[in-house]
């Protein structure tokens, strides 16, 4: 009979041939607490504990609700428990413990979208007489206004922008997943901008001002906090950009399929969670930051 560690050894080799490093790094960070839950609830080490009967997915939640572990919290580690309990099941390693249990209601605070003006502050902390202020200029568009994640940007190359035609190639994103998406003119034109201030026609887009080397996340999770300080948008950070591009998206008329695929979304559901925000947003006439009318002609 397998043990648990074994099962877990097995998905992850069978997840490595297909996810992230930071996926497979956050399977093993979360996993961890849960094992440590076993370990304690059985009296036994998971390199010797068989999958039991009872329902450990359920008593790890009862768990985590008693240590007074906030929702949100106890939704992102059990992403991760439910992931690797599905992939065992579906091995016929352990019983379904994932029937007919639900999570408790995710108590995570609302998260505002940019608003026009808030976006207006963020532009003028970027001198576009520089080659600094316009690299930052279009990673910040790039994520505002395509949905970019962090990630994507950093490794965006010359070859992936297809000027010609407003596309943009994003290869290889989260789950090893490529797609399409649409770019605007004016950020084309701000690119090109960058681009002729640089030389660079290939390889990596973006690249330090120093060093010419390509940069990296921290780099922009660094841009993103002077940017919350100076523009004053205490709750400004990478994601949030994308979070309001897929609330103005919807705001403005699109639907939610496209939205998905934009996005790069495998899961429906995680699309569906903009659809309540949006609609509040636009039943209270907020002045959400509106993207370019390329979304809304072009597919439609």
């Amino acid at each position: 009979m397998i043990t648990v560690q074994e099962a877990f050894d097995r998905f992850l080799y069978d997840k490595s041939s297909y996810c992230a490093a930071a996926t497979l790094k956050k399977y093993t960070g979360d996993i961890k607490l849960f094992f440590s839950f076993l370990e304690r609830r059985t009296g036994k080490a998971v390199t010797v504990l068989a999958f039991p009967e009872w329902n450990i997915y359920q008593e790890y939640i009862i768990y985590l609700r008693s240590i007074n572990m906030r929702t949100v919290t106890i939704h992102s580690y059990c992403r991760s428990i439910k992931s690797f309990l599905r992939w065992a099941y579906e091995c016929d390693y352990c019983p379904d413990y994932l029937k007919g249990v639900k999570l408790p209601k995710n108590d995570a605070m609302i998260k505002v979208p940019l608003y026009a003006d808030e976006v207006q502050r963020i532009d003028a902390c970027m001198d576009m007489n520089t080659l600094l202020g316009r690299r930052n200029y279009c990673i910040v568009h790039l994520m505002l206004d395509c949905g970019l994640r962090t990630q994507e940007v950093v490794h965006l190359r010359c070859e992936d922008v297809n000027a010609k035609r407003n596309l943009m190639q994003i290869k290889d994103s989260k789950g090893n997943k490529s797609r399409m998406t649409l770019i605007p003119d004016f950020l084309l034109d701000a690119l090109a901008a960058y681009s002729s201030g640089t030389g660079i026609v290939t390889g990596f887009l973006f690249r330090d001002a120093r060093t010419g080397e390509p940069i990296t996340g921290n780099a922009v999770k660094m841009l993103f906090q002077n940017l919350k300080t100076v523009a004053a948008v205490p709750r400004l950070h990478a994601h949030l950009l994308r979070h309001t591009f897929a609330t103005s998206y919807l705001i403005g008329g699109g639907n939610l399929e496209f939205l998905r695929v934009f996005m790069g979304h495998s899961d429906y559901a995680v699309t569906q969670k903009y659809s309540q925000l949006a609609a509040e947003m636009k039943m209270l006439g907020a002045d959400i930051y509106r993207l370019d009318s390329i979304f809304f002609t072009r597919g439609y």
